[in-house]
């Protein structure tokens, strides 16, 4: 590991944890380099000392400094047994030095994770590190840098301002992103002049949604045309806008959009009727030739009657993509309600795909029925894929084994990293810590472990 992530560990043992007598000796042998020193020093005081904080947070720190995932999962669960809670201070530092570590990545990818979990950690000591990156080779990098210290440094908005005149069409779209959420109706001009012109789709749709969210009332010419882009997502967002602002003739939009070739378009129309209140056509639209479409109609209509509804929701139990049979169990619970929902999912976790299953017994463990939601997740445990949803679930509901299962998915090595990065996730949807978790800081893959430094600092925040 990286000798920063070392320097940064160091500083945090001046605090009264670390300067407990006991652990002096494995503390000067760790600012000293010897890691495994340290580590041989934790391990004797605790021999004689098996309930001092100081010398278990030196056995995880001199772990983390080795990069040895095993022995940082290994102490960390016996820490947390002897302690009998997370350590949040030591878990802040702990994540503190990986994204630190990441931020002097030669991977914009990796600096670009680590700025943004600066930013939404607001970890003022590595504000100086992220600002220095406003001077990197790669615009997308320069521009998550200026946003994260746009407040705090006086050269960060001139050069936030620089890269909305990027060639890399991502840069552009973080610099917009960041300054409409950070300036709101601030950034209207900057927001309308990207929605009109910017050639890459992917900044006319931040564009378009910000002005949506802001509810800029200029901007409904901009978003008519918008309305109308060639790419389906800025259509949609366009289209959502709209019905957000509020102003003009919001049926006629919803007749457009309604009648598009896509999907995510004709579902922004609906939602268009829904802000604009008209009951009678999202009645009507509940016989609509798509499934989703007339589900969601059907969601909104106040006025439907229960049995439409059902037939609704039926018709789309019935669709043959699992997406949306799954999709529709989403649905089940404001649309027809909580009793009727879980007879619903009394069918779907009967469904040959597990994926469905897991959202029937999603809809039957949120509607009140944990008892029989939780041996449905339990059965899926052993899932490749679903197994990490599985387990994420039953943690979240303080099932012993779905913690246990989400721990050691997390520091699965037959798992690819993607796979290991949704069984990060799951532990903040949980709002679980496990000692897995925490070993993932030292796992093979760089990504993983900004995942879970940026999981664990806002789980101990």
């Amino acid at each position: 590991m990286k000798r920063l992530v070392c320097l940064v560990l160091a500083t945090a043992l001046l605090g009264p944890t670390g300067c407990a007598n006991r652990a002096k000796r494995s503390v000067a042998l760790y600012e000293s380099g010897d890691y495994a020193g340290a580590l041989r020093a934790a391990d004797e005081g605790l021999a004689s000392h098996p309930g001092d904080n100081g010398l278990w947070s030196m056995k995880v720190r001199s772990a983390l400094a080795l990069g040895d995932a095993d022995a940082i999962t290994k102490a960390y669960a016996s820490y947390v047994a002897s302690r009998g809670e997370n350590d949040k201070e030591l878990l802040r530092d702990l994540a503190t030095a990986t994204i630190a570590q990441a931020l002097a990545s030669p991977s914009a990818k990796l600096e670009i994770a680590a700025i943004e979990a600066v930013e939404s950690l607001e970890i003022h000591a590595l504000a100086d590190q992220v600002a220095l990156r406003m001077e990197s080779s790669d615009d997308r990098v320069v521009a998550a840098a200026a946003v994260a210290v746009l407040r705090g440094f006086p050269e960060a908005p001139k050069v936030a301002e620089a890269m909305l005149e990027s060639d890399n069409a991502e840069a552009r779209r973080i610099v917009l992103e960041g300054i409409a959420k950070k300036y709101k109706k601030l950034a209207v001009g900057d927001l309308e002049d990207a929605a009109k012109s910017d050639r890459d789709p992917r900044v006319r749709r931040a564009a378009v949604r910000w002005l949506g969210q802001i509810k800029d009332k200029d901007a409904v010419e901009i978003l008519m045309k918008r309305a109308k882009d060639p790419d389906d997502s800025v259509r949609a967002a366009a289209v959502i806008a709209l019905g957000q602002i509020g102003i003009g003739n919001l049926p006629a939009i919803a007749k457009q959009a309604l009648a598009d070739r896509s999907l995510a378009v004709r579902l922004a129309g609906v939602d268009v009727l829904r802000d604009a209140r008209q009951d009678a056509e999202l009645v009507a639209l509940i016989d609509d030739k798509d499934p989703m479409v007339a589900l969601t109609a059907a969601m909104y209509a106040k006025s439907a009657p229960p049995e439409l509804k059902r037939k609704a929701v039926e018709r789309a139990l019935g669709a043959e993509e699992w997406t949306m049979r799954a999709g529709t169990a989403n649905l089940l619970v404001p649309t027809v309600g909580k009793e009727t929902a879980r007879t619903y999912a009394q069918k779907l976790v009967a469904d040959p795909d597990v994926r469905v299953r897991l959202a029937g017994a999603r809809v039957l463990a949120y509607s009140g029925d944990v008892i029989a939601a939780k041996p449905i997740f339990s059965a899926a445990l052993s899932d490749s894929d679903a197994g990490i949803q599985a387990a994420g679930e039953l943690a979240t509901l303080g099932d012993p084994t779905g913690i246990d299962a989400l721990s050691a998915a997390v520091r699965d090595m037959s798992k690819t990293p993607e796979q290991r990065i949704a069984a990060v996730a799951a532990h903040r949807n949980a709002h679980r810590v496990t000692p897995g978790l925490v070993g993932a800081l030292a796992d093979a893959s760089a990504l993983v472990r900004i995942e879970a430094a940026t999981t664990i600092g806002a789980l101990a925040k």
